[in-house]
């Protein structure tokens, strides 16, 4: 039985938009500087999805503490010229965006807004949405829910009436916190496995499995 939602709030990283591959240049673009050698893609990417902060410490060993800050704006300058690179939409982003027009959209990520914004605006779809809530926007980051809570108030959704979209375990945590529908998409940077051990309310593979489920 399909349920009815009014607001769909969605991940960025590995949701809307593949950004592992400019992400993970710009960690080794920060290792190579340091006199590291280059991370594999894979074990960046497991890292993403709790804020730029976190992915850095994992990034380095241990040393750096001292040069964090350092480092870290170092990561954001590169990052910021670069995130476009290679960065694209994943596949039919845009058709479910266009199919679920009438409803209530809103992009909830643990990535900085700034970047977010930029990400969105240069692929074409940041007017798509109501609200976008970044990492730092004075609210705690996923799994925490209070950035879901905050889009429910902005938009005046009821939980019960909207739904968290995301790769990530913190996705569907903070999902599930909120009290609102859960649903995990397993092509996106995160283990599947790690993924579906949250217990998501369901999964997709490709968004437009969406039309099945909601109305």
């Amino acid at each position: 039985m399909k349920k009815q939602i009014d607001l769909l709030m969605f991940d960025l990283d590995g949701t809307l938009a593949a950004t592992g591959r400019d992400l993970a240049n710009s960690v080794n673009y920060i290792r190579g500087m340091l006199g590291l050698d280059a991370l594999k893609d894979a074990y960046v990417y497991s890292r993403v999805g709790y804020g730029t902060e976190h992915l850095i410490r994992n990034s380095l060993p241990a040393g750096y503490e001292n040069r964090f800050e350092e480092i870290l704006a170092r990561f954001l300058e590169h990052y910021e010229e670069h995130l476009l690179d290679t960065t694209v939409l994943y596949p039919h982003v845009k058709d479910i965006l266009e199919r679920f027009r009438g409803k209530k959209k809103a992009v909830v990520t643990n990535k900085r807004l700034n970047l977010s914004v930029a990400v969105l605006r240069g692929l074409g779809v940041e007017s798509c949405f109501d609200a976008i809530v970044g990492g730092d926007c004075g609210l705690e980051k996923k799994p925490d829910p209070s950035s879901l809570r905050h889009v429910l108030e902005k938009l005046g959704v009821a939980p019960d009436k909207a739904l968290m979209i995301g790769d990530g375990e913190p996705d569907i945590l903070a999902g599930k916190a909120a009290g609102v529908h859960t649903c995990a998409v397993t092509y996106g940077l995160c283990s599947a496995d790690e993924l579906l051990a949250a217990r998501p309310d369901f999964a997709v593979a490709d968004l437009t499995e969406l039309a099945d489920y909601i109305e």
